[in-house]
Parts: C-alpha cells; sequence; structure tokens
C-alpha cells in the first residue's frame, strides 16, 4: 500500500498524539455544550470530561493515523432535556464543531511558547500542532455529513427523536461507509485547501 510506504512513523505518532487532543476537545465541548442546554445524559454517561479515552473511537484514530481526520465516539443526548427541544441537538453539533475550528487560529498564538522548550521537545509540540490543526480542520467538515456515527448524524436524532435503537443499529453501517469512502478517496481531506485561509498570518 502506497500510503503506508509514504508515512514515517514520526508522522503516524504525531497524529496519534494529536488525536488524543481532538477527541479530549471534541468530546468535552459536545458533552458540555449539551449539559449547558439543560441535557444531562452524557453528564450520567461519564461524558462530561477531558479524559481522551473516554471520547476516542479505535477506527476513528486508525483514520486519523493514516488519512489526518476522524471523529469521537458518539454522544447520546436526550432530545426532551435540551430546553430547544430536539432541534437544540444541531445547535450543539454546530457549537462543539466551530469549538474545534476556532482551535486552528489559537494553536498558531501559542506556537511561540514551544520554543521556550529545549530543542527537540520544541520541535515534537510543534510538529504535533501541526497535526492538530490539520486533524482539526478535516474532522470539523467530515463531522458535518448527516451520517449516524458521525457527529452531524445527530440531524437524524432531531427529525425522528424517538427512533434511538434504530439509528443505533445504523451507526457501524454509517460509519462503515465514511471509512470505506476514506480509503477509496472519495471523501479528500480538505484541510490542506482551508487550513491556509483559518491561519493567522
Amino acid at each position: 500500500m502506497n500510503l503506508l510506504r509514504e508515512l514515517s512513523m514520526g508522522e503516524i505518532v504525531s497524529r496519534i498524539a494529536a488525536v488524543l487532543l481532538y477527541a479530549a476537545i471534541q468530546g468535552l465541548a459536545l458533552a458540555g455544550f449539551a449539559r449547558l442546554l439543560g441535557d444531562k445524559r452524557p453528564q450520567y454517561e461519564g461524558r462530561l470530561t477531558a479524559n481522551p479515552f473516554v471520547h476516542i473511537s479505535v477506527w476513528g484514530t486508525v483514520i486519523a493515523a493514516l488519512f489526518a481526520m476522524s471523529w469521537v465516539r458518539v454522544v447520546r443526548f436526550d432530545p426532551a432535556q435540551n430546553r430547544l427541544g430536539r432541534w437544540g441537538l444541531l445547535l450543539v453539533a454546530v457549537l462543539a464543531l466551530a469549538v474545534v475550528v476556532a482551535l486552528v487560529p489559537l494553536i498558531d498564538l501559542l506556537r511561540p511558547l514551544a520554543l521556550l522548550l529545549p530543542r527537540t521537545g520544541g520541535y515534537a509540540v510543534l510538529y504535533v500542532a501541526g497535526q492538530l490543526q490539520i486533524l482539526a480542520l478535516a474532522s470539523a467538515a467530515l463531522n458535518l455529513l448527516p451520517i449516524p456515527g458521525l457527529i452531524g448524524g445527530v440531524l437524524w436524532q432531531a427529525i425522528w427523536p424517538g427512533e434511538e435503537r434504530r439509528l443505533l443499529r445504523l451507526e457501524p453501517f454509517g460509519l462503515a461507509l465514511v471509512i470505506v469512502a476514506i480509503v477509496a478517496g472519495r471523501l479528500p481531506n480538505l484541510a490542506n485547501m482551508l487550513l491556509p485561509l483559518v491561519q493567522l498570518r
């Protein structure tokens, strides 16, 4: 496989480090905004935490290491508890994705701090930061897709709030479709095109 020959071990390791940071931020943002809107379910299910291992998806990590885009383990919501009702789920999703996109210029502001570290450590931090920017932007674009298993899949819960069990059964098929599309090159990584537009000059 050409892809594996093109990737260095350092690149794979830095992407795994980046996906841990991404999962912590994205998962906490989803649970946090849901809680702010009155939905206690993510908190009761232990998702209101910055621990990346609570939020991380195994297949999302594999795809992140190989293709620099990912997703988190699905956060379950209760539309009945949301102050805005079922359509509040869409607001939670949009706000959580916006937090991840906002990381990209914020990381640029924090880059000078890496220069205070010893040279090897500083280079490692800068490399992971660059991978996190690419991963955050590409993952935000990917998760806009209304596919069960991705963040955009909450659209179906908003449309059919009483069909959670059916949507749960569709999630593995949705993620399998996403994985096949990424591996086949049908879902290109948009981060390389969009990153220069959102980075600070």
